[in-house]
């Protein structure tokens, strides 16, 4: 098939909704009504790929494409840093597409916190509860009714809809932040960093084969950034004009899963904490 030229096509393999959404659908996106997903080498039926094209959907008309003869897809945008943490200004061109995925939706119901089973499982340090189940159980002290989900175990319209009435979203770093672009404008992320104990990265031998405490300082050395580095989502929400807070991790248990240094089994926080910030939060949004 031949495209004219300037159509907007995806074209990137990777299995990662945040590298799609921030290395892809920002830079290539175009006012225009049709776009094209190269499906050569993807599987159409994994999570994140209907993720994209459930995205890519919000801002076209979006069809898969298994080859073109000839194309040309210009940039619009360059995208933004994701390695340093920089106070943005709200960028025009981001705010559009995320303009259009919201529907201009302002104001939230209620507190939202995303969850995983697999590996960042969340805790509340003092009472050892999951973070789910202790905020549950102290759900009278906060000033909006509270949900919680776990993303990746549902579809990305579940994903859209719990999130489009999100007053606060509350998540541990990871690509499941990626859909604060499906919460309202006035809705804030409250993000969970690994800034703490961040030591190795790749992790090295010795914690990764629990030779020493997660929480202890090795002899490993930081090949990609000498300090941590995971400004994506404090970044977007600046681009976004969205409040953020960030929530420092405590502490750590149940080893690396992987070289990747946030590969953490368990994470533990300040639930206390938190909830003031919550309250604090709701009262400013007022």
């Amino acid at each position: 098939m031949k495209l004219d030229d300037n159509i907007v096509v995806s074209t990137i393999l990777d299995n990662n909704i945040f590298h799609i959404f921030a290395f892809d659908i920002i830079k290539n996106y175009n006012n225009i009504s049709n776009a094209y997903i190269l499906s050569k080498n993807i599987d159409e039926n994994s999570s994140v790929q209907k993720w994209r094209y459930f995205v890519m959907n919000k801002l076209y008309n979006c069809k898969y494409i298994d080859k073109i003869s000839t194309y040309k897809t210009k940039q619009f945008h360059s995208g933004y840093d994701c390695w340093k943490f920089i106070k943005y200004k709200q960028d025009p061109h981001i705010t559009k597409i995320y303009s259009k995925i919201i529907s201009n939706k302002i104001e939230g119901k209620y507190i939202l916190l995303n969850i995983r089973d697999d590996q960042r499982i969340v805790y509340e340090n003092n009472t050892g509860l999951e973070l789910e189940t202790f905020l549950q159980e102290n759900k009278d002290r906060l000033n909006a009714s509270f949900l919680y989900c776990n993303f990746s175990k549902m579809k990305p319209e579940e994903q859209y809809d719990i999130c489009h009435n999100a007053r606060i979203l509350i998540s541990a770093h990871g690509a499941g932040c990626t859909n604060l672009i499906f919460t309202p404008f006035n809705t804030p992320l409250i993000e969970i960093n690994f800034r703490k104990h961040w030591y190795c990265d790749n992790v090295c031998d010795k914690h990764l084969k629990g030779e020493i405490s997660m929480n202890e300082k090795c002899d490993g050395k930081l090949t990609y950034r000498p300090y941590f580095h995971k400004a994506d989502y404090h970044n977007l929400c600046y681009l976004l004009g969205k409040k953020y807070l960030e929530i420092e991790a405590i502490k750590y248990d149940g080893g690396f899963l992987s070289k990747n240094p946030i590969s953490k089994k368990k994470i533990y926080i300040d639930g206390e904490n938190l909830i003031k910030d919550v309250n604090e939060l709701l009262e400013k949004n007022k």
